[in-house]
């Protein structure tokens, strides 16, 4: 369990009084002011003066807490603490008065804590848009599916849903649809809830974490007995997550789950360790504040504990179509592109699900999606945006954690980084061979660079290309026509608006005749043909909302002279060039880490726009001021100096737009009540979560 030493006595306090504004926040009234008493052991020696410095991140938006606590006394004295958490939770603030009564010095004695806690209302930032609720016009149809066996209509189905290890791309859906576990979980009391971690400690450094993982979890699977979940499924889990150390476990391949780069970036070449069968430690280079809830958590990046027996007796390529997670349901069938089928399991260690089957179908046409809600044939779909006031006046309900992408065109080949930030080893360069208009070269590489303006260095001719391309993008339009209206502008990639921390500053007007002009000055000007220079541009496959944005991005880069070649293809073609970085197209794509809409304003961001991320995904973007901030930010103890931090960041991207924000989709799914309603906890990154929250009608 955590040792029960001063820090932890007051971090304990400080986390429940953010459990206790969130209740009352929800409830929608002010709490009067209570006291809790609660007793812990401490040794102090008789002339030590103590500096007590409590670390508390912002894990979910709204919730921010004072980091760092000084407290210089002598050990002797009565003395009054009083701790401010500035806000908790949108529209409250909590003032905790601690009093601390000591008995013999230089003994082991007991401190009572005693906390008085009084809820003073504050103003509430503004909220992200959701879709206003349409009056049905007609009443949803009965489902045609047993009760209790359900039929979710999506999009796509991930085509390494059923990778059962890490390495091989086990992906979103495997946690998402509750096969997988991982050590926490965000729910709506606490964006780090204990899931398979049952307690831990984080080592005085800071540089790493002792977890204790709970007995008695067993894997699921019809395929055979494999066991509970023990330290050694854990760690291996993990060390084939990160690139650096997955080569090394015999699964075959370099790791390429979700977001590889981010955690070759976080982890370095530090692998879990084993310290006992229900014990792990995990290191890292640097602290980052996300790493239980980004990192480690049930809607972070998206690699999960999965059973190493399962690897070790049925090997490679049965693992590359069976996953073996302790979830709340196992997968019984898998048909790549096709459907995913999940069962429930029977008395599950945590909780038991009412639904026993899921079936998710891959149907890209989203009119035949609608259809199949309308018919009863499915009754949970993936619905854009602009179409659910549609849904809803049939009679349909949404639902959602409460998430948002940001999605943003990465101008890819932009590698200003010449040596690695860790090992020091020299990069290899080889996106600026030819003369791209929106890539700059710092000096590292060779390419003709013949057709700058007198006295212009590539860099800013680069940069000015970039930034007319981000001034020429209405995103206002590009909203109403993707999204309806429903989403909202992005100006920065990696910094939402919505954030209470937003300065308008960052905001990118729409300007085409001031792009027309910078395209001017960068020294590309209209041909005969009016065409400046072409462009390829990679836009996903088309049955994606991001494909629209892309093709509404393209007309507006058209109206200025440059001609795009829009490529909608399979990301599985697209993703080995950010891997190996040679991409240097402008594509679609939302920020990886620790910057979707909902994510804390001091976390750390962007290591997938750094060379942190080599031997990984990256966006085939590497930035110095990128990696250096990164790694500031992780580092930093202090919550207001990382939010400094970030709005250094914030105005680096602003001048140097090595990626253009286009617009937010707030995800939710839509769903036919007369067969269920889905209350999802609070989320951080995907659409939906906790399946086995679902209530059958």
């Amino acid at each position: 369990m955590f040792a029960l030493t001063s820090r932890t006595r007051v971090l304990g306090l400080l986390l429940l009084a953010i459990a206790t504004a969130i209740v009352l926040a929800a409830c929608g009234r002010t709490a009067e002011p209570e006291t809790i008493v609660q007793t812990v052991l401490v040794d102090r020696p008789v002339t030590e003066r103590v500096v007590e410095t409590v670390i508390v991140t912002e894990q979910l938006p709204g919730q921010r807490v004072v980091e760092t606590v000084v407290i210089e006394r002598p050990v002797t004295e009565r003395v009054v603490e009083t701790v401010i958490v500035r806000e908790q939770v949108p529209g409250q603030r909590v003032v905790e008065t601690v009093v601390v009564e000591k008995q013999l010095p230089g003994e082991r004695v007991v401190e009572t804590v005693v906390v008085e806690r009084v809820v003073i209302a504050t103003a509430a930032p503004e909220l992200p848009p959701t879709p206003t609720a349409v009056p049905a016009e007609r009443p949803a149809p009965d489902s045609k599916n047993p009760r209790g066996e359900l039929v979710f209509a999506t999009s796509a189905v991930s085509g390494s849903v059923g990778t059962g290890f890490n390495a091989g791309g086990l992906c979103c859906l495997s946690k998402s649809l509750g096969v997988t576990e991982t050590l926490w979980r965000p729910t709506n009391e606490d964006s780090a809830s204990a899931l398979i971690a049952e307690s831990w400690e984080l080592a005085s450094d800071a540089l790493s974490a002792t977890v204790n993982i709970r007995r008695d979890v067993p894997f699921h699977t019809h395929h055979g007995n494999f066991g509970d979940l023990t330290a050694d499924d854990v760690v291996w889990s993990f060390n084939d997550t990160n690139p650096n150390t997955s080569e090394e476990l015999g699964s075959g391949t370099i790791s390429i789950t979700d977001g590889s780069g981010s955690w070759a970036g976080f982890l370095g070449n530090v692998p879990l360790e084993k310290v006992d069968d229900y014990t792990v430690k995990i290191g890292w280079p640097a602290f980052d504040p996300r790493w239980q809830t980004w990192f480690f958590g049930q809607d972070g990046l998206t690699a999960s504990i999965v059973s190493k027996r399962a690897f070790d007796e049925e090997g490679r390529d049965w693992n590359t179509d069976n996953i073996v997670g302790s979830g709340p349901f196992m997968l019984t069938e898998w048909v790549r592109g096709d459907r995913v089928v999940v069962e429930a399991v029977a008395s599950h260690w945590r909780k038991t699900p009412q639904v026993k089957k899921i079936t998710q179908l891959a149907v890209p046409d989203e009119a035949v999606r609608q259809a199949m809600l309308r018919t009863g044939e499915a009754d949970i779909a993936d619905i854009g945006l602009r179409n659910i006031p549609a849904m809803q006046r049939n009679g349909m309900t949404t639902a959602t954690p409460g998430v948002a992408n940001m999605w943003s065109m990465m101008f890819a080949g932009n590698l200003w980084e010449e040596f690695h930030p860790t090992t020091g080893e020299k990069l290899e360069i080889n996106t600026v061979v030819h003369d791209i208009p929106w890539i700059g070269n710092p000096g590292i590489a060779r390419a003709p660079r013949d057709n700058n303006p007198p006295g212009m260095t590539d860099m800013e001719q680069a940069r000015l290309v970039r930034l007319a391309m981000s001034v020429a993008i209405d995103r206002d339009k590009v909203n109403e026509v993707v999204f309806g209206g429903l989403g909202w502008p992005v100006y920065n990639s990696y910094f939402d608006i919505n954030n209470p921390n937003w300065n308008d500053k960052w905001k990118v007007d729409y300007d085409p005749q001031r792009a027309e002009q910078l395209l001017d000055q960068a020294g590309y000007p209209r041909g005969s043909d009016g065409i400046r220079f072409e462009a390829p541009m990679y836009s996903w496959e088309l049955h994606r909302s991001w494909s629209g944005i892309g093709d509404a991005v393209a007309a507006f880069w058209e109206d200025i002279g440059i001609k795009v070649e829009v490529l909608h293809y399979a990301y599985s073609v697209w993703r080995p060039t950010l891997v190996s970085k040679s991409a240097t197209a402008p594509y679609i794509d939302g920020c990886a880490v620790g910057c979707r809409a909902a994510s804390p304003w001091d976390w750390p961001r962007e290591s997938q726009a750094s060379a942190l991320a080599r031997g990984g995904k990256s966006n085939s973007i590497e930035i110095p001021f990128i990696t250096e901030t990164f790694q500031k930010v992780s580092a930093e103890p202090d919550r207001m100096k990382r939010i400094e931090l970030n709005n250094g960041l914030a105005d680096y991207l602003h001048e140097w737009v090595t990626s253009a924000g286009t617009v937010a989709e707030p995800l939710r799914i839509t769903l036919n009540p007369n067969a269920l309603s889905w209350p999802m906890e609070r989320g951080l990154r995907i659409r939906f979560n906790s399946p086995e929250n679902i209530e059958i009608k």
